[in-house]
């Protein structure tokens, strides 16, 4: 037992670190050097630790210590992120780094189906780096719903139609690799707080902004997008905020698209969402009067979530990153004339800048916790 003990925190203090000396980790641990050297020892064996050259005597005249820091440039974790169009599949290194990924359009399918899906495009990103399943650590799913996160499974998914699917124990018998599951924004919020420029801040909020949402209307499937949607995820002492029933977060509201304010105002009307961001970002005044009024909308959510939870730190993110940055400027102006956030402290308001893989890096947090035995998720 002593010996786990001693690995895990110094594996830990290599990771919170980046580069560190086995002299400084003796001294941080209260380890003996010569356990400290053995420990480092195997976890290069293993391929978790690496060597990165030599570092600056302390004293000016002895041997400069030899540094250590996490492997880099080898994939040990594998994530998924699922919608209702696309799916996507990531090797992460130790630093949550994406080293090969793909992409495919997707629809939903039956949960054995989509396990398939997700072996056959994580087999293509793993092949494409000479790696296979047992090269990883864990594995990763990312997708929206309501999840039971400790027993993995989706107790109910609008967008892929599931309710009360053991997804953890289908996708293990498709890989045989240990895999969690989680909720896509969870998994955004969980990148933003290990990955992300939060500045070491306790409480951080994650707002995903998902405009190409086609809800059915009285069983008749309009052609365009009707209403945004939103997801947060809350992160609490760098652990994820479930909630008593496991719905924290979860936003059941919808908001009126921009394309339903253009309607109202009258003129020709684009097709999609593309169509709108394009007359937007040309300067088209409708278009900026519509999404001012979403922006509104979408400002209540976020005042409330600040005002509740009092975040060092709000994430917006959005799968149309030029209307996101256009939401998040008007919400930094409500938020500067708020008088009481004024008084009590100036939550952060940031965009997300983890790219389209954000949730994918989310999603093996979960694994990377249980290497550095960190707090775990449940």
């Amino acid at each position: 037992m002593v010996r786990i003990v001693n690995r895990h925190r110094i594996l830990d203090r290599v990771r919170a670190f980046g580069t560190i000396s086995r002299a400084d980790l003796a001294k941080m641990t209260s380890i003996r050097p010569p356990t400290v050297s053995a420990v480092i020892r195997q976890l290069i064996a293993e391929g978790l630790v690496e060597e990165v050259g030599q570092g600056e005597s302390k004293t000016g005249t002895g041997r400069p210590p030899i540094m250590v820091s996490l492997s880099r440039g080898k994939a040990r974790m594998l994530g998924f992120e699922v919608s209702g169009t696309t799916l996507r599949a990531g090797a992460c290194d130790l630093h949550g780094k994406v080293l090969a990924d793909a992409t495919v359009a997707f629809g939903p399918q039956s949960p054995e189906e989509t396990a398939q899906r997700m072996a056959a495009l994580g087999e293509e990103v793993l092949s494409s780096l000479g790696l296979g399943w047992r090269d990883m650590l864990g594995v990763g799913v990312a997708l929206p719903g309501l999840v039971d996160t400790k027993n993995g499974l989706i107790r109910w998914s609008r967008p892929l139609g599931w309710r009360d699917v053991r997804l953890q124990e289908i996708c293990e018998a498709q890989w045989a690799r240990k895999t969690d599951v989680v909720n896509n924004a969870v998994a955004g919020g969980m990148a933003e707080h290990f990955f992300g420029d939060n500045g070491g801040c306790k409480t951080l909020v994650y707002l995903h902004i998902r405009f190409d949402v086609v809800e059915p209307c009285e069983g008749v499937k309009p052609q365009g997008p009707t209403f945004i949607r939103l997801a947060g995820g809350v992160i609490v002492d760098g652990e994820p905020y479930h909630g008593d029933f496991g719905a924290a977060g979860e936003i059941s509201s919808l908001v009126p698209h921009p394309l339903q304010y253009m309607e109202e105002s009258g003129g020709p009307d684009p097709h999609d969402t593309f169509d709108f961001e394009a007359l937007f970002t040309s300067g088209d005044a409708r278009a900026i009067a519509a999404l001012d009024r979403s922006a509104q909308d979408i400002q209540a959510y976020v005042m409330h979530a600040i005002n509740f939870l009092d975040p060092g730190v709000l994430v917006i993110d959005s799968d149309h990153p030029d209307l996101r940055n256009a939401v998040l400027a008007r919400v930094k102006d409500y938020l500067a004339e708020d008088t009481i956030r004024a008084e009590v402290g100036e939550t952060r308001v940031l965009v997300s800048t983890l790219g389209k893989f954000g949730m994918v890096r989310g999603a093996v947090v979960p694994a990377l916790q249980r290497v550095f035995r960190l707090p775990r998720l449940n």
